[in-house]
């Protein structure tokens, strides 16, 4: 009856109106996709990295183009060419081939694992090939808006650091050329993780970061949440300890960067009044989270706090959560 206008006894049918137009905007997305997916993408190796992370270097297709922080879909032959999961582009695009750090945290992730082993256990074998994969993307365009602001505030938990990783080595390759303008006056990279071993990755990308950002645009804190509160006395020993150090050689004795460490959970409210206040020429601060949801609504309880305060400065914040 619905089907067919009541059986044309109250009017007309119409539910193709309604049924036409998605069915052919659903049959032209799969179209354009079926398009894209067909092209098989080499995976020129694989790394087996801490906390169960392995990293794909994949062979950039040509005419492959995306912004620092976007993410694609992957269908490997190996497991399943119809079954496709997203993961965020690790690489910045200046890089010549496409990366992707992927936590094996459920079956199809584990799995992935197994069947791209670590580099250096395949090296003695000049037959091996990896199985090659389907890419569709790029795709999200949370982080891209980083630039309109001229303070900006990253802040990453858990592989959530993903899309930070490919901004903060696009900002750092990029400040190094003339005709590099942009309004952002500084980057705040706020890293939030157990412990610095669990993504130790990461530190090996902020360390490059540190010697290409020639300008100074960006400045790294890392949060390690394992440690006691803050109050507690091996904490404080540990903090006097690492600012010594720091002193000293300028860098963290716990990673060996010139980010600053804390041993605590971060404070959000705190950390914005502390930035609204050194860079009190900014109306609008841009803050962009990516990680677990409870990590995005501490920031955005943050954001709420002090955009309560008096004052002109505006904290918007963007998130996406994993």
């Amino acid at each position: 009856m619905v089907l067919h206008g009541s059986g044309n006894l109250v009017q007309s049918p119409f539910f193709y109106y309604f049924f036409l137009g998605p069915v052919i905007l659903f049959t032209l997305d799969k179209l354009v996709s079926t398009s894209v997916n067909t092209v098989k993408i080499d995976v020129i190796e694989a790394q087996h990295l801490p906390s169960n992370v392995t990293l794909l270097k994949i062979r950039r297709p040509l005419n492959f183009s995306f912004q620092a922080g976007q993410w694609i879909r992957i269908a490997s032959l190996s497991i399943s060419k119809e079954e496709y999961h997203p993961f965020t582009l690790s690489s910045a695009p200046h890089e010549e081939h496409l990366t992707v750090h992927i936590r094996a945290v459920g079956p199809w992730t584990s799995r992935l694992r197994k069947e791209y082993p670590d580099k250096s256990t395949v090296a003695g074998n000049p037959d091996f090939r990896y199985s090659k994969i389907y890419i569709d993307g790029p795709f999200g365009e949370g982080h891209q808006t980083w630039w309109d602001y001229e303070i900006a505030i990253l802040v990453g938990g858990g592989i959530g650091v993903t899309p930070f990783a490919s901004i903060l080595k696009h900002i750092a390759h990029s400040s190094q050329q003339p005709s590099f303008h942009i309004t952002t006056k500084r980057v705040l990279f706020l890293w939030v993780t157990r412990s610095q071993r669990q993504f130790e990755w990461l530190t090996e990308i902020l360390n490059e970061v540190e010697e290409e950002d020639k300008r100074g645009l960006i400045r790294n804190h890392i949060f390690i949440t394992q440690f006691k509160n803050k109050f507690d006395l091996r904490t404080v020993f540990l903090y006097l300890a690492e600012r010594h150090f720091q002193r000293v050689s300028s860098t963290s004795m716990f990673t060996g960067l010139k980010a600053i460490t804390h041993f605590s959970r971060p404070s959000f409210p705190d950390i914005f009044r502390a930035v609204k206040e050194q860079y009190n020429f900014a109306s609008k601060i841009g803050v962009f989270t990516c990680g677990n949801p409870s990590l995005s609504a501490d920031v955005e309880n943050g954001c709420t706090m002090v955009n309560r305060d008096d004052g002109d400065v505006i904290f918007k914040h963007y998130y996406e959560n994993f």
